[in-house]
């Protein structure tokens, strides 16, 4: 496992801390807001994330939380050519009426170019999280081919 992360992102949400711990932990929220993912599932430590037509995109475990600060878990791609699991890190720290968001990519195995594959994916997957959490509403959209191919 590697030390230093392979990609860091930092967005900034206006919502509670239990809100945003809510809707990265709970799976009924996260088949809500998440940009790709229509259905999440969560048996025992692991979630199961699923595109609208029941195909698998991810899962991912639970490997250490501190509640409401940061959770730790593998990064497992099901979909063809998504490349080696990973690990993530998600670190939650309240300030104000906004809470810092930062994620942690860890043991990439491909590199990370910028608005390509995992860069593209990190950002919509924050943007449709914040857009839920400050407006109700997700933004659904499919990661674009050029942009799949690279991950």
């Amino acid at each position: 496992m590697s030390a230093k992360p392979g990609f860091v992102m930092q967005t900034f949400i206006r919502c509670t801390q239990d809100a945003l711990w809510d809707a990265l932990t709970d799976p009924d929220r996260m088949g809500a807001w998440h940009f790709m993912a229509r259905r999440a599932e969560l048996e025992g430590d692991t979630y199961a994330l699923y595109l609208e037509g029941g195909a698998p995109l991810f899962r991912m475990r639970k490997i250490a939380d501190t509640p409401k600060t940061r959770i730790e878990a593998t990064f497992e791609p099901q979909w063809e050519g998504g490349g080696a699991p990973s690990r993530t890190v998600f670190l939650i720290r309240p300030e104000g009426p906004y809470c810092a968001l930062t994620v942690e990519h860890y043991d990439l195995t491909f590199p990370v170019v910028p608005t390509e594959g995992v860069a593209d994916g990190w950002s919509r997957w924050a943007a449709s999280l914040k857009t839920w959490l400050e407006t109700g509403s997700a933004l659904r959209m499919a990661m674009p081919a050029s942009a799949e191919a690279g991950a």
